[in-house]
């Protein structure tokens, strides 16, 4: 066998690169020394809790716990990910402001038992985690309850082999490690394992503005909101173990969220709390007053593809107002400004081509050869827009033989339908947007993010009136000497 081959999912844990954040945008400016980040997320299961799930299925093993027993997992999501990826069937104890996104990864990956718990209930009350899981084990013979924060789980060797790494790939030049706090396993058992090689490196710990971490004290958990995950708690957990942190950051979801962006557009596809260690990384790095030969290292935990419906969404990002000013501008300009109110009327398209419903195949795939299209738009009644065929559907049936050129194109067309899709329907249908001649251009370029082809009509979609495509949007910029993609 190949030594390239690995045989298990779990000997690809580990090993993660450390880069250079210099040059992602708003990181590494005004700073001295050199910011580091430790690419957690590239784990197999796409994050730092990968190490920990290997290491919590070694130990069940050794307990001699069957492979087959169910866990009961508490915490954000990604441990829960990296255990299922690891074969293990379980419950989920997720709180109330993990994304759905880690929701349906979940799903996919089997796990259908998802129980929400209530942000911020503190231990030993009925609404924790804890107890939750707890009273689930009580009533599943077999069942173990899985929960880093407890501390049953000796994860001393797993940070290990993380800290022997981070020396190893600074030859142990480091002077700070930043991190994002939680359970505070990673902080407790990196801080030990780092200082005992490297005496006086400085432990930045993370949190959200409103977490109660690093202040230590006890108040209203319900007031303590913060949209950021994986990182912050409402109470100090008891895994943390006093002076592991040197200094406390806190930062906010706009910068956190802003920061995650930048990494993204830098290549660095990482999570919101990774914007957040980033951010406070940054912080640090100006406030120290470092010397240029100073390094700061950053775990990054999470991946952004696990936040396509937040973070990477733009009209969440604004809805919640987490894009810095600068961010808002350039969206603006992106979506806005660079149409200068255009319409589709400004494109000056070409009066469309349309076939009938009942034409022949051979009849539509002839117009759209000889016009050099690559779909043409389909009427019915009263030359009404009903849908549209394109050119390599249309030759793919007839090649196959699926459809006779003499067919009508009603039995292949793509139909538009106003009303939300019916799953399961025999029809093949399409969700209906309308679009005319006054409709501006930002929203037809918001249009053509997931169409390929609009089919501009009147106000009663009656006539169809051109067809556009995102050449035409391109083209048109770059008549107007604005083209910026």
């Amino acid at each position: 066998m190949s030594k390239l081959c690995i045989t298990t999912i779990s000997d690809t844990v580990g090993r993660t690169p450390l880069v250079s954040l210099s040059g992602v945008d708003g990181v590494s400016h005004g700073v001295a020394g050199e910011i580091l980040g430790k690419l957690e997320y590239m784990n197999p299961g796409s994050s730092i809790k990968d190490r920990v799930a290997k290491h919590i299925v070694a130990q069940l093993s050794a307990k001699g716990i069957s492979k087959s027993a169910p866990l009961v997992v508490a915490g954000p999501g990604n441990l829960a990910i990296s255990l299922a990826m690891l074969g293990r069937s379980l419950t989920c104890l997720l709180p109330e402001r993990t994304t759905t996104d880690r929701v349906r990864l979940l799903k996919s990956l089997g796990v259908t038992d998802i129980v929400r718990t209530l942000d911020g209930a503190l231990p030993g009350s009925p609404e924790h985690a804890c107890e939750i899981g707890r009273r689930i084990v009580k009533h599943r013979a077999g069942s173990v309850y899985i929960d880093e924060e407890l501390g049953d789980w000796d994860l001393s060797a797993c940070y290990d082999e993380l800290a022997a790494e981070l020396i190893e790939q600074t030859d142990g030049t480091l002077d700070a490690l930043v991190l994002g706090v939680d359970t505070g396993n990673a902080a407790t058992h990196l801080s030990r394992a780092l200082k005992a090689k490297l005496p006086n490196i400085q432990i930045i710990g993370v949190e959200p503005t409103n977490s109660a971490i690093g202040e230590q004290t006890v108040d209203n958990p319900l007031a303590r909101r913060w949209l950021c995950e994986d990182i912050g708690r409402a109470y100090a957990p008891r895994a943390l173990l006093p002076g592991s942190i040197d200094m406390w950051i806190q930062v906010s979801d706009r910068v956190a969220y802003s920061m995650a962006r930048r990494l993204v557009q830098g290549g660095v596809f990482a999570g919101p709390s990774s914007g957040a260690s980033v951010a406070a990384a940054r912080m640090y790095a100006v406030s120290a007053c470092l010397q240029p030969s100073s390094r700061v290292a950053v775990i990054l935990g999470d991946t952004a593809r696990n936040y396509t419906d937040t973070l990477l969404s733009d009209d969440w990002m604004l809805a919640h107002d987490l894009l810095d000013a600068r961010m808002v501008a350039d969206l603006q300009r992106t979506q806005i400004e660079q149409y200068r109110a255009a319409s589709i009327e400004d494109l000056q398209l070409p009066a469309a081509v349309t076939v009938s419903e009942n034409d022949s195949m051979h009849y539509a795939v002839a117009l759209m050869a000889e016009h050099d299209f690559s779909q043409v738009p389909v009427t019915g009644p009263s030359r009404r827009l009903i849908g549209y065929l394109t050119l390599s559907a249309a030759q793919t049936l007839l090649d196959n033989h699926v459809a006779l050129p003499t067919d009508p194109v009603r039995k292949f067309m793509l139909r538009f339908n106003p009303a939300p899709r019916n799953v399961g329907t025999a029809n093949i249908r399409k969700e209906y947007w309308l679009i005319t001649p006054e409709t501006p251009l930002s929203e037809l370029s918001r249009f053509f993010e997931s169409h390929s082809v609009a089919f501009v009509t009147d106000a009663s979609r009656k006539f169809c009136l051109g067809i556009a495509t995102k050449q035409d949007l391109i083209s048109f910029l770059a008549r107007r000497h604005t083209f910026r993609f």
